[in-house]
């Protein structure tokens, strides 16, 4: 299973309700798509997007839903600095 690790998440837009997630991906050669899940312990949010840069790494894009489900289990996205998230792939699930 790949791990994303955690740098920075911040809301997309001012006015936009999807949220970003900035980090790296381990092992490196993992490839994260759209459908993809990020594990909270029980809980699991799905991937909106993802955008790769050389300078950012991975930018994530869960949807604002995916956060305020978080929210209600405890997990406040603000705290996760550094946090390794068990990424679980949407090819993998449906086996």
């Amino acid at each position: 299973m790949a791990i994303f690790l955690l740098r920075i998440s911040f809301r997309n837009q001012p006015s936009g309700s999807d949220f970003l997630l900035t980090g790296r991906v381990y092992p490196p050669s993992t490839v994260i798509k759209a459908g993809d899940w990020l594990v909270f312990g029980q809980l699991k949010v799905a991937v909106k997007q993802v955008e790769t840069t050389s300078y950012e790494g991975v930018m994530l894009t869960i949807s604002q839903d995916a956060v305020e489900t978080l929210r209600r289990g405890g997990v406040a996205l603000n705290k996760l600095y550094g946090t390794e998230i068990p990424v679980e792939s949407a090819a993998q699930a449906a086996t």
